[in-house]
């Protein structure tokens, strides 16, 4: 009976540290939710002109071989719906190999620059190189726009940037998500991760008053926070690491849905799994997480101290798996307790997925795909694993670990 006891004892203060995630996510969904609403009522009442602000943009584009999709990105760039004189593209061809300085140069209006460097390598340290080529020459923007080669905006991209610098907005996120989402259960799948992680999470977070992640791709930082915070090329996950700093420092990264850049994804099993692996971030750090903590009690700043919530909220597969068991192990220990606060875990999670697929308003092969999902996640913790056990992933892969567009 003892030992009945104590199982069932351990089972619970297990449900209570798994409740912690849980309970952040729902109050996550449920501030998405709102603020969502107040958005598109704000936006609707906002005219659509082209122009009114008089911000100027440099639109950055680190490419290591990319020639055969390049071009996609810079058609798009061309029918932006943005003065043409008020905005300049600019590709870095990093180390490259193939013939990715000459499909820029090809457009006729495109600043193409070429950077061969064998030691300082990865998409960080371009841009950090071309940033400060814009610098020595002198070119000078309102604000800075970063891109990936395998990637599309939308043609009002420009415009909902501006409409944020205009209210002050200093460091942007925009909507990073799939652009072949129906072609595959795979992109299906990275669909409704992409959406609960760079788009239901930052949503969140902003109508809570904290800040928005960096992800790397459709990044908007002002020319004034650049000087203040300037870029620097971390070793791996700049974009994270660099968002983190802001947050540490008392900036604020505001969420932009409206700017919507997407990105191909691999569309069979076999092809994900490389990506997966490069994706993939590292455990997350207690020092950095203590070091927001104890910034945000001295100076009382509540989005200083959020961060420490999404930073330590381990990934979904996770937190899934931890309420899935804890449901078996209250029906094997038949205790109703454990089995009520595990339903509750459960539903949980169900009311954190389902918001967004509330907020995607996805098509019927998105839904479908959600069978593959138990497989999926079974994927996602071996892939977790062996990113835990094996660090060298960040040393052999600097531009796929640039790449990552999610953290799930």
């Amino acid at each position: 009976m003892f030992i009945v006891y104590a199982l069932r004892w351990s089972l619970l203060a297990m449900e209570v540290l798994i409740a912690c995630p849980v309970l952040y996510l729902c109050v996550i969904s449920v501030s998405a939710i709102l603020t969502d609403k107040r958005r598109r009522a704000k936006t609707a009442s906002l005219s659509s002109t082209a122009g009114d602000s008089g911000f100027t943009f440099a639109i950055l584009i680190p490419a290591h071989n990319e020639e055969a999709i390049l071009a996609t990105l810079l058609e798009s760039l061309a029918n932006l719906v943005y003065p043409k004189n008020q905005y300049s593209v600019y590709v870095v061809a990093d180390n490259c190999t193939d013939a990715t300085a000459r499909v820029a140069r090809e457009m006729g209006w495109v600043n193409v620059y070429e950077r061969f460097d064998e030691v300082k390598r990865g998409k960080g340290c371009a841009l950090d190189w071309l940033l400060g080529v814009l610098e020595e020459e002198h070119f000078i923007y309102d604000a800075y726009v970063f891109l990936d080669a395998d990637s599309v905006v939308v043609p009002t991209f420009l415009q909902s940037m501006a409409r944020e610098l205009t209210q002050g907005a200093q460091a942007m996120q925009a909507c990073n998500t799939v652009l072949n989402g129906s072609d595959s259960p795979s992109t299906a799948l990275r669909l409704i991760a992409l959406t609960l992680m760079n788009h239901l999470r930052p949503l969140g977070r902003n109508g809570l008053g904290a800040s928005s992640t960096l992800t790397g791709n459709g990044m908007c930082l002002s020319r004034s926070l650049l000087m203040r915070c300037p870029w620097q090329a971390f070793p791996f996950l700049e974009d994270y690491q660099y968002y983190l700093r802001l947050v540490e420092y008392g900036e604020r990264v505001r969420y932009v849905p409206e700017a919507v850049v997407r990105s191909e994804m691999p569309t069979t099993f076999a092809q994900m799994r490389t990506q997966d692996i490069l994706w993939e971030p590292l455990a997350p750090s207690w020092r950095i997480a203590l070091r927001l903590l104890e910034a945000g009690l001295r100076s009382r700043d509540f989005a200083r101290i959020e961060p420490v919530a999404e930073l330590l909220t381990p990934p979904l597969s996770i937190v899934t798996c931890c309420c899935l068991l804890t449901f078996i192990a209250s029906l094997l220990l038949w205790w109703l307790p454990g089995l009520l606060l595990s339903l509750m875990l459960i539903g949980g999670v169900m009311l954190y997925v389902g918001t967004g697929l509330y907020l995607l308003h996805p098509p019927r092969a998105v839904y479908m795909a959600l069978l593959h999902a138990p497989g999926f996640m079974i994927w996602k913790l071996w892939v977790y694993l062996v990113i835990r056990r094996s660090k060298k992933v960040t040393a052999q892969h600097p531009w796929g670990l640039a790449k990552r567009g999610q953290i799930q």
